[in-house]
């Protein structure tokens, strides 16, 4: 059953701002109404499930549209919180450090290339593992098994690679390293002691929790999570996670500066670049060469997700994420550079516009939730939620 959420009345100041099935904590203190009803009027234009938003430590509100009030798939906002997993375990002691080798854990791995990657590489998309179909991980017995047979397309370390495959691997080595299963590991020693409601938490036929999806969570608690991470992985005086391992995981790599331990870095500004340099770069990894011609069509600097996705449109079609997509999967490079302006928060993010975003200047933390159906659209996914919750504190 649903844990209901302390309610209080609310200023009339605010009340024609905000939906009428908002749960609420307290007073907004330092939030702008204005902004507030902008956020959520665009979350409710875009079939939200859930908007949650904590301030300074404090619950502010909770809206769920007229939707019901139950755990909704996050999606890959599920790695995320696997790496707590691992951050829980490496606390603990029983993982001492991330740079040391998955094949302390897998033995089968100690010889060739394999031997050399390292959890840390699991954690950051850099563990060179080949990546297969989204169909090949949803449909395996064995998650943890599929992982380890993988075969190498690059280097240990060379490249960032988002692999859902390779991330799967965590939840063996998290159960082989603390004796819990990694599921068991987060209810009992994190989920229980934040007051978590009702969680599901899918596993593969062999028992494995899979990490790089698939968790359904509520709202509210995803949203404290987040309120933990922003709190150096403390929770009413309890320090669940150690506060380093929460500052590792928001620091990028070399080979990705947005990617953290499964954690993605918020820049105050990103500039997509499609030129001769990157394309050339793209032919050579073995894009296909009527993408590549069709992408030199709009070759220049693009400095909103918006614009560069009406771009693409252009080039490659209504349905422009399919040869976008095609192109990654062959090449395991993107279509175009990004360029990053200061990084000024993070995120866990998932499929169709499920977030939990953290703004640490701002000590806020927001998260919009939405449960996909037959009828969601590529609209749907709330790309300006960032923005709209970055506006929410006047002055940002």
């Amino acid at each position: 059953m649903t844990r209901s959420l302390l309610r209080h009345c609310f200023p009339v100041l605010f009340a024609a701002a905000l939906s009428p099935t908002a749960v609420f904590a307290q007073s907004p203190t330092g939030i702008d109404p204005a902004a507030l009803k902008r956020l959520l009027a665009a979350a409710e234009a875009t079939h939200s499930d859930a908007v949650v938003i904590w301030k300074d430590g404090h619950l502010v509100g909770s809206w769920h549209f007229g939707k019901p009030e139950a755990p909704i798939e996050a999606m890959s906002a599920t790695k995320s919180i696997a790496s707590l997993a691992v951050g829980r375990a490496v606390t603990l002691g029983a993982i001492p450090s991330i740079d040391e080798p998955v094949a302390h854990y897998y033995p089968q791995w100690r010889q060739g290339q394999k031997a050399a990657i390292t959890i840390r590489q699991l954690l950051d998309h850099t563990s060179g593992m080949q990546v297969g179909g989204s169909n090949e991980v949803e449909t395996s017995p064995d998650v943890v098994q599929l992982a380890l047979a993988a075969e190498l397309s690059d280097a240990p370390g060379a490249r960032f690679y988002y692999n859902n495959e390779a991330v799967n691997l965590l939840a063996g080595i998290v159960q082989k390293a603390s004796g819990r299963r990694m599921d068991d590991l987060l209810s009992s020693d994190v989920f229980a002691r934040m007051g978590f409601g009702v969680f599901e938490w899918v596993r593969d036929t062999a028992g494995n929790p899979y990490a790089y999806a698939r968790l359904k969570i509520r709202p509210e608690d995803l949203a404290k999570i987040g309120q933990l991470v922003l709190d150096g992985g403390r929770w009413n005086g309890q320090q669940l996670i150690s506060p380093a391992w929460i500052e590792a995981s928001m620091r990028g790599s070399k080979q990705n500066p947005r990617c953290g331990l499964l954690w993605w870095l918020i820049p105050d500004n990103t500039t997509f670049v499609v030129d001769t340099v990157h394309l050339r770069a793209l032919r050579l990894a073995g894009a296909d060469s009527a993408f590549v011609a069709r992408m030199a069509t709009i070759q220049g600097r693009y400095e909103t997700p918006a614009a560069y996705n009406a771009a693409l449109q252009k080039a490659l079609g209504e349905r422009y994420w399919e040869p976008y997509g095609e192109a990654r999967t062959v090449t395991r490079m993107n279509p175009e550079r990004a360029e990053y302006g200061r990084f000024i928060g993070y995120e866990a993010n998932g499929a169709w516009g499920q977030y939990l975003v953290i703004y640490p200047d701002q000590r806020l933390v927001a998260v919009r939730m939405m449960a996909v159906t037959e009828k969601t659209t590529v609209t749907d996914s709330f790309e300006d939620f960032r923005v709209l919750v970055r506006a929410l504190v006047p002055g940002a």
